[in-house]
């Protein structure tokens, strides 16, 4: 491809697949699975006994919203999946479409949520044929994608429910859940924008580096990663520019159909994905529907914790924030570590699952080629 960029070369490459390969050893993921059951085993032994367990209700009506809850799930893989094929021009079949997005997933599973994203799907796509460029331009621009509608939503919802309402602040049901580091997330304003501005600035440097000056931006990135304390991350920074030029260069001429299809893909599937929560609390609660916008705000923040690169897949970090910012829309709050295992279990063990017995298969098919 002639306007690769002349760093790039076989020796990072294969770093990067070594590093992958790490990544996804059988070992690491054991680890990673007794990691996740022991916190779930925790929090439901620390928030459920016996005159709890007597107020929960299993009727129809959870039956209902536990099915709608797994259907969101489908609904938000196949808008995923209907997205990489719109933006690959369809070079992926629906097969390899929901292995991809299945190992992404997986990837986000095991490993912290700010490491590694935009590589290990480059290493995907680029082991079922497409092109480097393409590849590139695919895994950031979905990152883009993402990022904007996590940027433009939460401030129409903030506007909307108010900054009370979004970031629970009146929320006193954190005191009575008994689990630990509630008090953290009397704070949640500020550590949520304190996330928000370092996302924005990225979600900028990706909007300047793919649609007005990647060779600016690549030289920007160079720079900046050059610094004293900073250098060990510079060869990461290289193969961000280069990545972001190959992205640029494949993103040019783009019809307005194009752009329209993949951001309303990006539009359901995030949506899909934040009203499994109101699923899970309308199985057994009475939210109403004005609760709805609410719901999805504290979303927003329970989000920007589980980016925090702590553990691997946000394991803890979630199901805390889930506690403290949904307590309240939970009777007795005491379940509420329980209902955030709950919520878990349809937002993240199916993943864990699916990406354990895809892989292997997927290894076997694109290294036998």
């Amino acid at each position: 491809m002639s306007n690769q960029p002349d760093n790039l070369s076989e020796k990072p490459l294969i770093t990067e697949e070594q590093k992958i390969s790490r990544q996804f050893s059988y070992g690491r993921i054991i680890i990673i699975t007794i990691l996740a059951f022991a916190v779930s085993g925790y929090l439901i032994y620390n928030s459920l006994d016996y005159e709890t367990l007597k107020t929960i209700h299993w009727t129809t009506e959870s039956v209902f919203w536990i099915i709608g809850a797994l259907m969101l799930i489908v609904i938000r893989h196949a808008g995923y999946m209907y997205r990489l094929r719109i933006i690959t021009n369809k070079k992926f079949s629906w097969r390899q479409s929901f292995q991809i997005i299945s190992l992404w997933e997986f990837s986000s599973a095991i490993t912290p949520s700010t490491v590694g994203g935009a590589a290990v799907a480059i290493y995907f796509m680029k082991k079922e044929k497409l092109s480097l460029g393409k590849s590139a331009a695919t895994s950031l621009l979905t990152i883009f994608l993402d990022q904007i509608f996590l940027a433009v939503v939460p401030i129409l919802l903030l506007m909307y429910v108010g900054a009370e309402n979004m970031f629970a602040k009146n929320a006193g049901c954190r005191d009575v859940n008994n689990l630990p580091f509630m008090g953290i997330f009397h704070n949640m304003q500020s550590i949520y924008f304190a996330g928000y501005i370092f996302f924005f600035i990225i979600i900028l440097m990706l909007a300047y580096g793919l649609f007005i000056n990647a060779k600016a931006l690549k030289a920007f990135l160079i720079k900046i990663f050059s610094l004293p304390g900073l250098k060990k991350w510079k060869n990461e920074a290289i193969h961000t520019g280069d990545d972001v030029i190959l992205s640029s260069e494949e993103l040019k001429n783009k019809g307005s159909e194009f752009w329209i299809r993949i951001s309303l893909a990006t539009i359901v599937s995030w949506m899909s994905f934040f009203m499994i929560a109101y699923c899970v609390i309308m199985a057994f609660f009475a939210p109403t529907l004005s609760d709805i916008p609410v719901i999805l705000s504290r979303q927003f923040s329970i989000w920007m914790m589980m980016l925090l690169p702590l553990t691997p897949g946000g394991i803890g970090m979630s199901e805390l924030t889930f506690s403290a910012m949904m307590c309240d829309f939970i009777h007795p709050a005491s379940l509420a570590g329980t209902f955030a295992v709950v919520w878990r279990a349809l937002t993240y063990y199916p993943y864990l699952v699916a990406g354990a017995i895809i892989l292997p298969r997927w290894v076997n098919r694109v290294y036998k080629r």
